[in-house]
Parts: C-alpha cells; structure tokens; sequence
C-alpha cells in the first residue's frame, strides 16, 4: 500500500474543480495577499511560471504570486529556502528539485488534512509514484504538478543507419533490446580515431554514486516496505560493473579528454557524435535525425532509470491558505499542464494532464517524447525514494567520499555493494 493510503482512504472525491470555493485564512478577510515563490531562475522558466500565475490571480484576485529568484540553480533555491525560514519570513511556497526536506520538514506545511478536508484523493489526482515520493508515513508533503524527470535513450539514427544497424525498439518491454544488445550496438558505433562514440556516458538524472545502475537489470538500491539496502544484490552488482566496463574495457565512451575534443556545448549527445544517451530533459532541436526510445534492460520488467516528480512545497505562514487554494487551482488537469513546459518536462504528475506537455516537447525538440511517458509508468522511484528519509545527507555523503574506490578500480563492485548497503542500512533511516 502507498504511504499515503491509509491517510487518504476516507477521501470521496477524485475531481477538483477551478471553482472550487476558498476556504478562511489566517489573513484579514478581504484583504489582498502576495505568496512569495523560488524556483531557478534558468531560461525561459519564469515566462512560462508567471504567465500560470497571472492566470490564477485573474481567478482570485485577492491573491498574488511573487517569484524570488535566488540563482540559477537547485543549491540557490535550497539556500534561500532556509535563509528565509532562518529569517522567519519563509517563502509561501518553493520548488523541489533537490529531493530531501527533512531538515526543513519542521517548517512545511503537512498537506494531508487539506487534502482531506476538501475531500480531494491525491491518489487518484496525482500519478501515484509522484504523489508517493513526497510522502512518508502517511503525511503529504508536497503537490507535485511542475513535471516528472524521467530517464529515455536518445539515439542517432543517421549514426544507426551508416553503421547498418536496425532501428531501436518503441515499445518499453521488447524484451530483445537486453544490456548484451545495448552493449552491441555501442561497440559497432565506436570510431574512436574518428571521436564517434556509441555510448555518451550518461547512467541517467539519478545516477549518484552507482544507485541508478541496478534498475537496468530489474532491481533497485532500497526496499522502502522492508527498510533495506539492495546495493549488494545481483541486480546492483552486474549494474555497478556493466557500466564501469562500458567506459574501461569496452571504451566506448569518450575519456574527459576526448569529450572536450568533441567540444559539443551542453549534451554531448548534440554533437552528432553519439549513437546513445541517456536523456531526462530537453534538448534543442538538432540537424541529425535522431529519436528517444524506452531505456534497454535485462529483467522480465523494463523498471530501468528512475522518476523524479518535480514538487511544490509549503512553509507554514499566515497565508498558507491561500497557498493552499493556489495548490488546488494548479491541480486542475488543465492548469497542470502547463506547468511541465517551463522546465522542458514532457510528462506531468497529475493524471490527464500530460498531452500538452507532450505536444509542447515534440514542437519544440522536434522528436516524439513518448517514450519519457512509457518510462514514466514503469520506473521507481529516484534514489528508490531515500531522499525522504532523515539520514540521506549523511548517506549521500559518504557514498560521494567512498564511490571513487570502486569507480577507479581500487575496490570489486562487491565490495562497495557490500559496504555502502551496511551504511545505508545503519543510517538512512534514523529516530
């Protein structure tokens, strides 16, 4: 059972409406109110956040949204995030592209007596791998309605096609496109004295310290029901060695030194230089013909990459129900769907409101992003949902310090999977 079943079960309703009444605040009745927001300040992403919001202030017009930009990254949002509680002004609301809230937890606003109160099941609103990720025993944390990142292969198929190599697969579970065949066409694609490469060298938008690797064989780096590490299992092992033997034996990737020949601006993979990358977000429209397929795997069920459901969350403030009432306007499949255009996303969180998004990539890339969709469905959940618990700075910390052994060859896949399974499972989970 989801995390948040037991708290949502008593929730009758499954639609929200725009016209939803709003309900008393903290704040003089009548009085207008400003909601202040961050989210980073990258390219094109405040157009697109404050044209939803000037929307949403035309149907309620007593309340406004102000957007603070910190900087263009998640630290800056991160940052400002605790320098403003610290303050005690916190921001109305932030995005989460970071992942853990513990340590600011005591702030946030818990969401699962609105959610109830307004009678409002956020499982079956929300995507339920989304709405699960910003949960944890039993509490909603967080409304996840800017988007999923999510892992696909992209593909040269002009590289495809001069190398005489057939197509890849659209369906997700072609059990024919296996690790061996991934390997296969990376090695046939490589010219390493013409700096082509079949593989770019990207695991995936989750990919810290080897956790992402598993799910390419079927398994995972945590059991979040059992509260245990896999890191040690069979899955992660093979996972851990396959893609260190894509760079070091097989050298089908290109060293720092090569890729910095190549000298593409952003995603290697725009050079025309690779057959294959990993992908999770845009890219500009490019000259060569290309296309994003589901991610290969060596399992009976494709579950390989991960997903990351791009939340809003609340502080506790005088005007959290207005916030709230924001919340609930957003969750509206028609006004959710814009959300994941202002960071490229091609799949939103919330349950109908991914085909704009869809359509929105493909005019803007120039490629079918179907494939976001079907990885979307099948894969688990990013870090297999540890960044909800309290020790996973301390976990990521030490995984960041002790990867490298492995990663350089100073340490067998098995026993990195041994030792940092015995730390995750002594730490991540704490009080």
């Amino acid at each position: 059972m989801s995390s948040v079943a037991a708290a949502t079960s008593a929730s009758s309703s499954a639609a929200v409406s725009s016209s939803a009444p709003a309900s008393s605040s903290a704040a003089p009745a009548g009085k207008a109110v400003t909601l202040t927001y961050c989210s980073p300040d990258s390219p094109g992403r405040y157009d697109v956040e404050n044209a939803i919001f000037a929307d949403f202030t035309k149907a309620n017009p007593d309340i406004k949204v102000e957007i603070v930009s910190p900087g263009a990254g998640w630290t800056d949002v991160e940052t400002k995030l605790k320098t403003t509680i610290a303050a005690g002004t916190p921001l109305s609301f932030f995005q989460n592209g970071w992942g853990f809230w513990f340590d600011v937890q005591s702030a946030l606003l818990d969401l699962t007596p609105l959610f109830a109160r307004d009678k409002i099941d956020p499982l079956k609103v929300f995507v339920p791998t989304a709405i699960d990720f910003f949960s944890l025993n039993g509490k909603v944390w967080g409304v996840p309605v800017v988007g999923i990142s999510v892992d696909a292969l992209a593909y040269n198929q002009d590289m495809f096609d001069v190398a005489g190599l057939a197509h890849l697969p659209t369906d997700p579970d072609d059990q024919s496109f296996t690790m061996d065949q991934f390997l296969m066409y990376a090695q046939r694609l490589t010219k390493p004295e013409n700096l082509q490469f079949g593989f770019g060298g990207s695991v995936g938008g989750g990919e810290t310290d080897g956790i992402e690797r598993p799910t390419y064989f079927g398994g995972g780096p945590w059991d979040d029901t059992a509260h245990k590490a896999l890191m040690d299992q069979p899955p992660a092992l093979e996972g851990l060695q396959f893609f260190k033997d894509l760079r070091d034996k097989y050298n089908v990737q290109p060293t720092s030194a090569q890729a910095q020949s190549i000298g593409a601006k952003g995603n290697i993979f725009t050079s025309g230089k690779i057959g294959m990358q990993v992908i999770y977000g845009y890219v500009p429209k490019l000259t060569f013909k290309w296309a994003i397929v589901p991610l290969p795997h060596s399992a009976p069920k494709n579950i390989s990459g991960r997903a990351y459901p791009q939340t809003l969350q609340a502080t506790q403030t005088p005007t959290s129900e207005q916030t709230w009432t924001l919340f609930k306007w957003m969750i509206v499949p028609a006004n959710a769907a814009r959300f994941p255009l202002s960071a490229h996303y091609a799949v939103s969180p919330v349950v109908g409101a991914s085909d704009l998004a869809k359509k929105a990539y493909l005019d803007q890339v120039g490629v079918d992003p179907s494939a976001f969709q079907a990885m979307a469905d099948r894969a688990g959940l990013e870090a297999g949902g540890m960044y909800r618990y309290s020790g996973w700075n301390v976990v990521n910390k030490w995984m960041d310090d002790n990867f490298k052994a492995f990663d350089t060859g100073k340490q067998t896949a098995s026993d990195y999977g041994k030792a940092v399974t015995a730390f995750i499972n002594a730490h991540l989970v704490q009080g």
